[in-house]
């Protein structure tokens, strides 16, 4: 037994036949097969068509996201606010599966920031951490949510923010974060932790740890039990 495909290049390789068996082999095989040929052929093609089509749609979309996001930087320096979050809206209602939409509610959660508008805020970085999927914006919104969620008091679901995953090289921003976190819980122990890990991840990608150290020599000595 053979497939379609591999029976017809039999049949015209197969030398031993007379001209007239040929055509008649060929004739029955394709009575037998043709359909499923023409059929293999044609999905064959569509699915290279669709392909193409997809990757030429895709590129437009992103292009065209690109150009409204470019819009939306311009109109953020102005003082517009009404009409910065128009357009950063409708970049996130027409492109939102581009990073262009986390680019979006990132912008549309500083303008609700230095509104005081916490909660607003909180809402756009949560739909931009569901979305955010490439690693080092997820922990750029991870850490700005966790930010967010301490200007709100609500130090719990901060650290919570912060336990998710694996930090990777933004582990010394994440234990800062939870220095700084414990400070205001009036925990200075925890803090001095946090801070001294923080120091010590800084060390291992040759960052700058000064402000590290001031904030750990602020919290003075530690207590002695």
């Amino acid at each position: 037994m053979f497939t379609p495909i591999g029976g017809f290049l039999e049949v015209l390789l197969d030398v031993y036949k007379t001209d007239e068996e040929q055509i008649e082999s060929l004739r029955k095989f394709w009575d037998e097969n043709g359909t499923s040929i023409v059929l293999g052929l044609v999905l064959g093609l569509g699915a290279l068509l669709g392909w193409r089509w997809w990757q030429t749609s895709r590129l437009e979309k992103a292009e065209a996201a690109s150009g409204m996001f470019q819009t939306l930087m311009e109109e953020s320096r102005g003082d517009d606010h009404k009409l910065t979050m128009d357009t950063a809206s409708k970049i996130v209602d027409q492109y939102a599966s581009t990073p262009y939409a986390v680019f979006a509610k990132l912008l549309m959660a500083k303008l609700a920031v230095e509104d005081k508008d916490y909660d607003t805020a909180e809402k756009h970085l949560r739909w931009a951490l569901d979305h955010a999927g490439e690693q080092s914006l997820n922990h750029a919104v991870r850490l700005r949510l966790a930010k967010v969620l301490m200007a709100r008091e609500a130090y719990k679901d901060a650290l919570d923010v912060l336990s998710k995953g694996d930090p990777g090289q933004f582990a010394a921003d994440y234990n800062e974060m939870r220095g700084d976190i414990s400070i205001l819980q009036g925990d200075r122990e925890a803090a001095r932790l946090a801070y001294q890990e923080a120091i010590a991840n800084k060390r291992i990608i040759g960052g700058d740890t000064a402000e590290l150290e001031l904030k750990l020599d602020d919290l003075g000595r530690p207590d002695l039990k």
